[in-house]
């Protein structure tokens, strides 16, 4: 094995000098590129903006926030207090009306067929009830008053 019959080996590149290459790119801080990234975007946008003033801008203005929107919570309170005082007189107006409107439900407890044939049952269907005795044979003066009571709470 003979060394000198081998052709030398370049000597390896140099990366110590990044002067000799060409592509070599200095480091440019972040803020840096940012800012003149903001004034690249400024210049397109047809606003000239110096080195100086985008820096100071950045520094002196707080983020902008976006609009502050209230939360479903505040919201559903704020309706709670605009909404107005409703008297004892109008709560059981307004139970009445609903009721009302409830009484009209009953029509879809009949059956289609008896809907689209017009069937209205004036007599009640018989069944095979009957009040206890005792009831049965109350005077009808006592009967009667038990109404009236039944009908003032109701």
């Amino acid at each position: 094995m003979v060394a000198a019959d081998a052709p030398p080996k370049p000597p390896p590149p140099s990366t110590a000098d990044p002067d000799d290459d060409d592509d070599y790119q200095e480091y440019i801080p972040v803020n840096k590129r940012r800012s003149m990234e903001a004034q690249k975007i400024l210049q397109r946008k047809g606003r000239p903006a110096s080195a100086g003033d985008a820096d100071a801008d950045a520094a002196n203005q707080p983020p902008a926030p976006a609009e502050a929107k209230p939360s479903p919570l505040v919201k559903a309170s704020q309706l709670k207090r605009d909404l107005p005082e409703v008297s004892p007189t109008e709560q059981l107006v307004q139970q009445e009306e609903k009721m009302v409107e409830h009484l009209s439900d009953r029509k879809t407890l009949m059956s289609v067929r008896e809907l689209a044939k017009g069937i209205i049952y004036t007599d009640p269907i018989p069944t095979g009830w009957k009040p206890p005795l005792a009831i049965r044979r109350m005077p009808a003066l006592h009967t009667d008053a038990i109404r009236r009571q039944c009908r003032r709470r109701s």
